[in-house]
């Protein structure tokens, strides 16, 4: 009898070693941070990027007239490559809200149309233009960003296309270095005028997300930026102020964090 209760005891203690307990916590195992292939784990709501595009300048204010009727410049000098960056923030529903900042220059040689120096040689200067819009945009999605599937997998959309608004600042400085005629005495001398400052902006604007992975996609956007900045300095007698609106087309690369 007492061989028989040692032998219950024995096999009791082997089967306590080798079988898990049913009451013994199992630790799941760690989901990787950046999900399979092609899905995420949950929705991402931000997203870094940078753009370069094209410019294409109003040019709609008198110094611009003065720079084309009296200097040989033509109003598509004043076009110019970009670059940005932007900021997106997923509020709710299919809004977004895009932080941006970017960054534009051009710059060109002209003399004047209708007068020589006494060697009769041109009277030459150049001519430069830098703006830099920071901006705020509510952007509206107009298709999903993607589908949730179960609790732990969510397959971003291929395309996005969508539309937006908003507002910001913009500063712009204008500069003009080289001779100039001094038409009360028809004297020739050498200057730098310069005119900067910031004013309002407003835009609109609309484009496409086309996802390249569940992480990267490609960015292409246009926006109607309308901005008019008074002059300065030198240039104060241009009452009607610098025009700097015009379209804004880029291109870019944005990543989903």
């Amino acid at each position: 009898m007492a061989a028989a209760f040692r032998s219950v005891v024995l096999v009791g203690v082997l089967a306590a070693l080798v079988l898990p307990s049913p009451l013994q916590a199992q630790r799941r195992p760690r989901r990787p941070p950046d999900g399979g292939p092609g899905f995420l784990f949950q929705e991402s709501r931000i997203s870094l990027g940078v753009r370069g595009g094209f410019n294409l300048r109003f040019a709609g204010s008198g110094i611009y007239d003065f720079a084309t009727d009296s200097l040989t410049l033509k109003k598509s000098d004043f076009n110019a490559f970009s670059v940005a960056g932007d900021l997106g923030v997923t509020l709710t529903g299919p809004v977004d809200l895009v932080l941006s900042g970017g960054y534009t220059t051009t710059s060109a040689p002209s003399e004047f149309r209708n007068w020589v120096d006494q060697n009769d040689l041109p009277i030459t200067q150049r001519t430069t233009l830098s703006t830099v819009p920071l901006t705020l945009a509510a952007r509206w999605n107009l298709a999903s960003r993607g589908r949730q599937i179960g609790r732990f997998v969510w397959i971003p959309a291929r395309i996005i296309p969508y539309v937006g608004a908003g507002g910001g600042m913009i500063r712009y400085s204008f500069t003009q270095v080289g001779s100039f005629v001094d038409f009360a005495d028809l004297s020739i001398f050498e200057d730098r005028f310069t005119s900067a400052g910031w004013t309002p902006l407003a835009l609109a604007m609309a484009g496409a997300d086309y996802s390249l992975g569940k992480r990267v996609l490609v960015n292409a956007d246009v926006r109607y930026l309308w901005a008019n900045a008074e002059m300065q300095g030198n240039y104060d007698s241009y009452t009607d102020g610098i025009d700097l609106s015009g379209v804004q087309f880029s291109v870019g690369l944005h990543v989903r964090i």
